[in-house]
């Protein structure tokens, strides 16, 4: 019923208070907003928590089990915090949904000392995130190490199934080490320190994933089995959907076999300073690998990196631009002692064009190799000694090597190959290979191109100190090999790569010596 009373209506009283309402109540109304947006913090101690009675919200009341993850509503913003220095043997999953600018944290609290999830070999992953988006992990331990080597041994899988786009994950300063996957790359892929996947070769889904935004960096990766950090994605070209604004840096992998940094199927990745270093020679000798490595992508970016001691007994190159990509830069890294050399440009032939793009437009530039193309040992795929500093294999198209440095010190034996650029079969041969404007110190004598039925090969400007043999295309330089020779002031780019070497040393011949000496600068 309507009040048709007009004293309620212009009631001073009344009015004042409708007055007040109007004022206060956006003030309400925003305070309960902050207060739906505000964020939680969840604790887990293995020793003083308890998962019956405490509430997780408060250091003294700790969780116990990382179990209790999967019971917790995770809301944007809120944090999953181990208790400093404290050991759990047990797998942390995790699926959660942050927000832009609220993301969701996995992390630590109460000291310096990282939380150390060691998983004992009885989990597949240290830790498992599953369709997840705006997280972040950072600042733990992680091993995964039984009593045998188990295929598809992880530490850490990021995995995205049926999902779409998964937004800004970030991994940051974890210790991983000791995890222990089998050596031979089978269907699961033998071992990793790290594993981002969101395709699987069998998938019959009714969205394909990628990720948007997927930061690897400050990592320390240790004595981990058979690969580094790696990826699995959408690689068939007709199923391409690439993830974008993948980066990985700053990581050190020490003691990994296998592969070391692998982006897959995705659209400008950038991969920089890293260093892979001191890598056993374990792998049996059917296994190929390499230390970075983007494959099934366009326009990656491998920059300021440092590969050393790959010692696989097939491939083994410090970087590979593998196949399935388009425009591929390596640009300022610094590769030393490596068994199969500096650099594998590669296209495997044959495949439609709905499957692979072959490899197009890879550039090499500014780079610096010192000793490598070491192994000693015949394959059985080459019938002979095969290690040489750059392998261009199969029909790889308008490739560009140049402004490179080139320092090529006596091998050990003398069986052991002697060979800048081997371009080769592998279901076709290279096509448009520019080598040019390169600077090659030769210790002993070298040969520089070994061509075979490869086409259209241009070599120019290339200056060599020492023995060389060699097509048109290469000088002579009658003096040292130093700056004299390559450096020119007036381009920014060696700067570039001067001030990334300028502090580092490499083992030669029992003792330590700067980089900047061995280059002559």
């Amino acid at each position: 019923m309507i009040n048709l009373n007009l004293k309620y209506y212009f009631n001073p009283n009344r009015l004042l208070y409708i007055v007040y309402l109007t004022l206060l109540l956006p003030g309400i109304m925003l305070n309960s907003c902050a207060k739906g947006k505000s964020s939680l913090n969840y604790y887990f101690d293995p020793v003083s928590g308890n998962d019956s009675i405490n509430t997780g919200l408060a250091p003294e009341s700790s969780f116990k089990s990382l179990s209790m993850i999967r019971k917790i509503n995770l809301k944007p913003g809120d944090s999953i915090l181990l208790k400093s220095g404290a050991v759990f043997s047990e797998q942390l999953y995790i699926s959660c949904k942050g927000d832009s600018g609220r993301p969701i944290v996995v992390g630590k609290f109460g000291g310096e000392a990282k939380p150390f999830i060691r998983a004992n070999g009885r989990y597949n992953d240290g830790i498992h995130v599953f369709n997840s988006e705006y997280l972040v992990i950072r600042d733990l331990e992680i091993s995964n190490k039984g009593e045998t080597p188990i295929d598809g041994m992880n530490g850490v899988l990021v995995e995205l199934k049926d999902y779409g786009t998964a937004k800004d994950i970030t991994i940051d300063n974890l210790f991983i080490h000791d995890v222990y996957g089998i050596l031979v790359r089978e269907h699961l892929g033998g071992g990793n320190a790290i594993l981002m996947r969101n395709f699987e070769n069998s998938d019959t889904l009714s969205q394909s994933s990628r990720f948007d935004g997927l930061v690897v960096q400050n990592c320390y990766i240790k004595d981990c089995q058979r690969n580094g950090i790696m990826m699995w994605g959408n690689w068939i070209r007709s199923k391409w959907n690439p993830s974008v604004n993948v980066v990985f840096r700053h990581n050190v992998l020490d003691g990994v076999p296998g592969d070391g940094i692998v982006p897959v199927a995705c659209e400008k990745p950038l991969v920089e300073y890293n260093v892979m270093k001191n890598c056993p020679p374990t792998l049996p000798a059917t296994e190929p690998c390499d230390g970075i490595w983007p494959w099934s992508c366009d326009n990656a970016v491998v920059q300021f990196n440092v590969v050393s001691d790959h010692k696989s007994k097939v491939d083994g190159f410090a970087y590979d631009s593998d196949w399935n990509s388009n425009n591929s830069l390596f640009q300022f890294n610094l590769s030393y002692n490596n068994d199969g050399g500096f650099l594998l440009i590669c296209n495997s032939g044959g495949w439609p064009l709905d499957w692979s793009i072959g490899n197009r437009g890879t550039r090499i530039r500014y780079n610096i190799s010192i000793n490598d193309g070491l192994r000693n040992y015949i394959g059985a795929a080459y019938g002979e000694y095969f290690s040489p500093v750059i392998s261009i294999g199969g029909p790889t198209l308008n490739t560009i090597i140049e402004k490179n440095l080139f320092c090529i010190l006596k091998k050990e034996k003398p069986e052991i190959d002697r060979t800048i650029v081997n371009l080769s079969n592998w279901s076709g041969y290279p096509d448009s290979t520019a080598f040019r404007n390169n600077y090659i110190f030769a210790e002993e004598e070298t040969r520089a191109v070994k061509t075979s039925s490869s086409t259209r090969n241009f070599y120019n400007g290339n200056y060599y100190v020492g023995e060389l043999k060699h097509p048109e295309g290469f000088i002579n330089h009658d003096g040292a090999f130093d700056k004299n020779l390559w450096y020119e002031p007036s381009d920014p780019n060696w700067n570039s790569l001067i001030e990334f070497v300028k502090e580092k040393t490499i083992p030669l011949k029992g003792r330590e010596i700067k980089v900047l000496y061995i280059i002559g600068y």
